[in-house]
């Protein structure tokens, strides 16, 4: 029989929040040694997206195998949720450490790599003012401050749930001999 603290969801969604938010730590670092401006470049967000994907999946089995092979929608969506808040809210942190603490001097490079990406982005549908880009540089600017870093994670927080949601759909497993 299991015991207690494997089959208690908060002990669970944090060990794995920890996890997933040391991963996420772990490839801005990465990335950061390798070319900072590849922090500015989607794709790479797309992979580190997959990657947490994968991982919350596995979190989400591993807890519902710790259950007995089974877990209610509720219970793998609260997983998942708890999960992400956890992950994001360390992320946010070691944000708000690495862009005002550690090495303040990489905003601006971020700035201009997120402006030329946009840049490209909108020759590609016709192109943009100069006042406008104007304006995107300084909301650009702030998104790197501890409120903008705040701000983003009160807006992950939505994401965060919808994530849950389609995680939770993913590991959820009914107990066909309860249902009756």
């Amino acid at each position: 029989m299991e015991n207690q603290e494997e089959t208690n969801t908060g002990q669970h969604s944090i060990k794995w929040g920890v996890i997933l938010g040391l991963i996420s730590i772990i490839i801005t670092l990465v990335i950061y040694l390798i070319d900072i401006t590849l922090l500015a470049k989607s794709g790479v967000g797309l992979i580190s997206l997959v990657i947490s994907i994968a991982i919350l999946i596995y979190a989400g089995r591993d807890y519902r195998s710790k259950l007995g092979g089974y877990m209610s929608f509720k219970e793998a969506f609260l997983h998942a949720f708890v999960v992400l808040i956890i992950s994001g809210f360390l992320g946010v942190l070691f944000n708000i450490l690495l862009y005002n603490v550690i090495d303040p001097g990489i905003v601006p490079i971020l700035v201009e790599a997120q402006m030329t990406n946009t840049m490209k982005a909108m020759e590609t549908f016709g192109g943009g003012s100069s006042e406008m880009m104007d304006g995107m540089a300084e909301q650009f600017e702030e998104s790197f401050t501890v409120i903008g870093q705040a701000k983003a994670f009160l807006w992950l927080l939505i994401l965060y749930a919808i994530g849950a949601l389609i995680i939770g759909a993913i590991n959820k497993k009914k107990n066909k001999e309860e249902e009756f």
